[in-house]
């Protein structure tokens, strides 16, 4: 079920990437991140790509690796752009693939993704693990209080503000989005496991996971219409 419902999701995903606060919350991401040329990053969960292009549109050098488990979402990202050969989309589970990614990373980055997670303290402890000495993760996610309201108010007031009135076409699909992370929101919760698996929803609960992978928070804030916090890490030298 879970498959099939990722796949429906990928559907009307980019009616989501395509919100103006959506689009604040990239700018902020890129900005945490600190790019520099050459460096090899990590996207968790990078459904349709819309971060991993604004990544190589300002860096077209680096070496960057997206994964996603679902297959819609990756059939997208990929056709989303002509990529170069640097950049690798990978579909499965985040800790198979880390398994299998012995290789370090300078930057490891999510967004949306963290409240998918079945056992976020396991799979936070193996991006930390694969995070080169003085990298950095950037980490964006929901926390429990909802406040879609005020991420469609903020994309209306930018409209109105002449940013674009077709983006008004988008919203009928935007409710169909909405109503399927609903339930995948549901389905996560029922599937989640681990002692970590609650504190995914607030700050500080992520903040003691990153903290116990030996990633401590060095930057926490809201983001996202308020919807999100934004967590930045870094890896110091043991």
């Amino acid at each position: 079920m879970a498959p099939l419902l990722w796949n429906l999701y990928a559907r009307c995903y980019d009616s989501i990437t395509a919100l103006l606060p959506y689009q604040e919350l990239l700018d902020e991401v890129m900005a945490a991140l600190e790019l520099a040329p050459g460096m090899r990053i990590l996207d968790v969960g990078c459904g349709t790509g819309a971060l991993a292009e604004r990544i190589v549109a300002k860096h077209p050098d680096v070496e960057l690796v997206g994964v996603d488990m679902a297959k819609a979402m990756l059939a997208r990202a990929r056709a989303r752009r002509t990529w170069p050969s640097s950049v690798r989309f990978i579909e499965g589970a985040i800790d198979d693939v880390l398994a299998r990614e012995t290789a370090p990373f300078d930057r490891i980055v999510s967004v949306n993704v963290l409240w998918t997670l079945p056992d976020p303290q396991r799979s936070l402890a193996a991006m930390a693990a694969r995070l080169g000495v003085g990298g950095t993760m950037v980490h964006t996610t929901p926390s429990w209080r909802l406040r879609a309201h005020a991420i469609v108010w903020r994309h209306l007031r930018g409209l109105f503000r002449g940013k674009g009135w077709r983006l008004l076409l988008g919203l009928p699909m935007l409710t169909v989005a909405g109503v399927l992370n609903l339930i995948l929101v549901l389905q996560s919760m029922l599937r989640a496991r681990g002692s970590g698996a609650r504190k995914r929803w607030h700050a500080e609960g992520l903040a003691e996971l990153l903290r116990t992978a030996g990633t401590p928070v060095r930057t926490q804030r809201p983001c996202y219409a308020g919807q999100n916090v934004l967590l930045v890490c870094r890896r110091e030298a043991p």
